[in-house]
């Protein structure tokens, strides 16, 4: 299994941190989680074909991580693009009313044509799909924000926390990962409610006994902060900050 950061970075436009995004290769899949401003644009770049794509998880509903479902649909809509089997988007509750308000808006330009779309909502529960088991946990950001955990074919975890505070859920979610994505929107000193800072992340990967950080989601208030210092501060494990097009093997 293979993680690739599409996007580091939030809902504010930055020139070298796209909106959040994450792409999965396990074997022959392709999963992409959530769709932050860039992420379809990176996918071109690494060679994933829109065609190719089985599968989009969305971790809540806030536009800087659904910013691009909507292109993602119109994109597949054109006649270049030759896509015939299912796409399935699963994520979190809300997600197939949200499609629906949106299709109102766009019409049949998002309405699939040549392909079946596959809509599960996830609150939290667990799904096999092809050589992954994807199991989703609430966690602490709104009231439908999930996180994703996906095992592979080897056993192999890595666990993706979406946006969120420091809950019971997110040590839940990210328990025994190898390598465990974490949003870090904040340094220690500017403490966010419904965000992690770099200690809170620390201290959830050590009650979790997670093998390996990543810090994700960074505002711009992360620039120029020691961030894996401040994690260090509760966890003694390997740490990255992360980078647009940062790929790690799981």
């Amino acid at each position: 299994m293979r993680l690739t950061v599409l996007g580091s970075g939030t809902g504010i436009p930055s020139s070298v941190r796209g909106g959040p995004g994450y792409l999965v290769r396990s074997g022959d899949l392709a999963v992409v989680m959530d769709l932050g401003m860039g992420t379809l644009a990176k996918l071109h770049g690494l060679g994933v074909a829109l065609e190719d794509l089985d599968a989009v998880l969305i971790s809540h509903l806030h536009p800087d991580h659904i910013a691009e479902l909507v292109s993602l649909l119109f994109a597949l809509k054109n006649p270049l693009v030759l896509r015939e089997k299912p796409l399935f988007l699963f994520g979190c509750r809300g997600l197939g009313r949200t499609l629906e308000k949106l299709q109102t808006v766009h019409g049949d330009w998002i309405h699939p044509e040549t392909f079946a779309l596959e809509v599960r909502e996830l609150e939290q529960s667990q799904v096999a799909f092809g050589d992954l088991v994807i199991t989703s946990v609430p966690v602490d950001h709104t009231d439908h924000s999930i996180g994703f955990r996906l095992q592979g074919a080897g056993g192999k975890i890595a666990a993706y926390s979406g946006d969120t505070d420091f809950c019971d859920g997110l040590v839940d979610l990210i328990r025994d990962a190898e390598l465990a994505v974490m949003e870090c929107s904040f340094p220690d000193e500017q403490k966010c409610q419904g965000h992690l800072t770099p200690s809170e992340v620390g201290r959830a990967a050590t009650l979790g006994g997670v093998g390996q950080v990543i810090l994700s989601h960074l505002y711009p208030a992360c620039e120029g902060v020691d961030l894996i210092a401040q994690c260090r501060r509760t966890y003694d494990g390997p740490v990255t900050v992360a980078r647009d097009l940062l790929t790690l093997d799981v």
